[in-house]
Parts: structure tokens; sequence; C-alpha cells
């Protein structure tokens, strides 16, 4: 009996150390959670890429350096998820009245639907949700090699269904000043969205 106990309890050791090193410490529970974790402990990276916005201006990606960027992944024909994503995040953008954070943060809002999502379909867009095109700007990405590179970079996940419809990540996600993936935050929590942003620009932290 005691043999059958210490048998049980190297067992039971084990496998506590395995799950520990296997969710990273305990602090990934799931396989999403620990591809997050990797891709926030990535070396900082700008993807190599040129975008171009709802004002016409075309630019590199990393014209962004520096900046903290909070930042949603749609298309604009999306009838579910990526309208009530960029009204949470237009909610965002007024609770921490982002224009006193011109300077250091920009909220950027980029297409995955190049085909469709033009520049004067991305302006039209911009203006349901007040997005003036400066502190908050729509982007599409030209060439289909770059978008791979930054969805790829950030860990979206993007899957045509049907001739018009997509399968996606719908999240916020908070990019560092040095290009690394800072949070994948939940889109429907604005509140908390908010705080950790609020943080960041505060010099505090994360969550």
């Amino acid at each position: 009996m005691k043999k059958d106990l210490t048998v049980t309890s190297i067992i039971l050791m084990l496998g506590i150390l395995l799950f520990y090193v296997t969710t990273n410490g305990f602090t990934a529970f799931t396989l999403e959670a620990q591809r997050i974790q990797d891709l926030k402990s990535a070396p900082p990276e700008f993807p190599n890429i040129e975008v171009v916005d709802n004002n016409g201006r075309s630019y590199d990606f990393d014209t962004f350096r520096g900046k903290h960027i909070f930042m949603t992944f749609i298309y604009t024909s999306c009838a579910t998820a990526c309208p009530e994503m960029e009204a949470n995040m237009k909610r965002v953008y007024e609770n921490i009245d982002a224009e006193q954070y011109k300077e250091d943060l920009v909220f950027l809002s980029m297409s995955f639907d190049t085909e469709r999502d033009t520049v004067e379909v991305l302006d039209r867009y911009a203006g349901y949700f007040d997005a003036d095109g400066e502190t908050w700007r729509m982007l599409r990405v030209p060439a289909l090699g770059d978008l791979e590179d930054i969805l790829k970079t950030y860990g979206v996940t993007v899957i045509p269904e049907g001739d018009a419809d997509f399968q996606h990540n719908t999240s916020f996600y908070l990019i560092e000043p040095d290009g690394r993936l800072g949070e994948v935050l939940d889109y429907r929590d604005v509140e908390a969205a908010s705080d950790v942003l609020v943080r960041r620009m505060e010099g505090g932290g994360g969550r």
C-alpha cells in the first residue's frame, strides 16, 4: 500500500511538472494561449510592407515605429463581428480621449479584403465610426504577399468562406512601439481594453 502511494505521488509530481513545462509555467492552458505567448515573446519586428490609408496615402507600415498601435483586422462587407468590433473600438477611442495621446498612439483598422476594400470603400467605412484618418486610420494592403506577412507576424488567421465572407480572428491587438505584439484583448470588453491601453500610455505596463 505504501509503495502504491509512493508510485502514485511520483506520477502525480511528474504530471504537474509536465503540465508546468507545456503550459509555459501554467500561463498557457490552450493552444491558442500558447500561440499568443509565443508571438508576444518573439523578437520585435515591423513587417516590411506597404499600406494605403483611407485618405489614399501610401507609406511603409513602419511609419508607425515608435508609437503604440491599437489595431483590428477587418473586412468592410462583414455583417456580424466587424461592425461590433469597430463600434467598440470607437468606444475605446472615446474612453481614453485618443487625441491627447496622438504623438504616441495610433488606432488602425486593417482590411484583409484587398479586392473589394478600395480607398473609397474604406473612407466611407471610416465615416461610419468617425475615424478621422489621422489618429484613427483605415488601411488596405495592396500586395497579397505583404498582407500575408502582417497577418503571420501578429498571428491573425483569415479563411475565405464562400465568395464574399471570411472566418477570422476578432480581437483588439496592441502593438508595442518596437513592433512586438503586446496584448491580444477581448473586443467585447471595452472597459478592460481601455484600462490596459491607458496604463500602457502612462507607462504602467500591461494588465
